[in-house]
């Protein structure tokens, strides 16, 4: 089975998102999501991703190792690019 995803990659439109959401508010996500210990490096690895199902906006990092984490949702901030989604179809595992 599968879903379709929007997901953005624009390095600088996200920089943008993460000045609004402020160095304190992503400290705490990182280390609500357990990762503080490990945190993001580089802007290569980030991008947004909205779930058509529930019309959420996440943030993620995507590793060296394409390990993928969650970071936060951002659905309200006033950052959130416009243009630049691209269509993507993710496999979801069918649980029996």
């Amino acid at each position: 089975m599968s879903k379709i995803v929007f997901q953005h990659h624009d390095i600088v439109a996200i920089k943008a998102l993460l000045k609004e959401i402020g160095l304190n508010h992503y400290k705490a996500a990182l280390k609500e999501q357990g990762i503080d210990s490990q945190p993001p490096i580089t802007m290569k690895g980030f991008y947004l991703e909205f779930e058509t199902d529930t019309n959420d906006i996440k943030l993620y990092y995507r590793y060296p190792s394409n390990t993928i984490f969650f970071i936060m949702e951002v659905f309200g901030y006033w950052r959130i690019p416009r243009e630049g989604w691209t269509m993507i179809r993710k496999d979801v595992p069918v649980h029996k």
